[in-house]
């Protein structure tokens, strides 16, 4: 009976979907208190964040401004109810190491570093001060749900729209 099984599982293809193990994938969300964009991303990101933790995929937000503190990062994240860990970068090491340019960008790597998507969470914004109802595309997520299916990413790179960081 199980030798069957596995037979059948080989044939049909469903042997490499059910034994598909997903790479240790994280986001870097890069933030900025004072930008009102970052600031309107937060109950997206927490949302975002909410539906991925529970499949395997690990947020950090990360604040690459010397003026985002500890204490102002911890009021920042009270004021927006911003579960997200989240972690100073004053001297941007991350920042530069990740290419990251404008705030809110998220970077999505595995676990060797390679990058999977970088750019803009959705198209939400498509200037600065100029926003749509409603996001059209919606990459971050499209990213993260290629990922998890073992499936190509369509959009690899976006134009994050936002703060500058440097």
């Amino acid at each position: 009976m199980r030798a069957a099984l596995l037979s059948i599982l080989l044939l049909t293809g469903l042997w490499s979907v059910l034994s598909f193990s997903p790479p240790n994938i994280t986001v870097y969300v890069f933030l900025n208190t004072e930008c009102p964009i970052s600031q309107q991303y937060t109950r997206r990101l927490a949302e975002l964040e909410r539906s991925y933790t529970p499949r395997g995929i690990t947020f950090r937000a990360v604040y690459p401004l010397p003026t985002d503190t500890p204490a102002v990062i911890a009021a920042f994240r009270q004021t927006y109810k911003f579960p997200m860990l989240s972690q100073p970068d004053p001297e941007k090491k991350t920042a530069h190491r990740l290419n990251a340019q404008i705030t809110p960008e998220v970077v999505v790597v595995n676990e060797k570093g390679q990058v999977y998507y970088q750019g803009a969470i959705d198209n939400w914004y498509y200037s600065l001060g100029r926003h749509r109802p409603q996001p059209t595309q919606h990459y971050l997520r499209d990213a993260l749900e290629a990922i998890l299916a073992n499936q190509p990413i369509v959009t690899s790179k976006t134009e994050a729209i936002g703060c500058l960081i440097d």
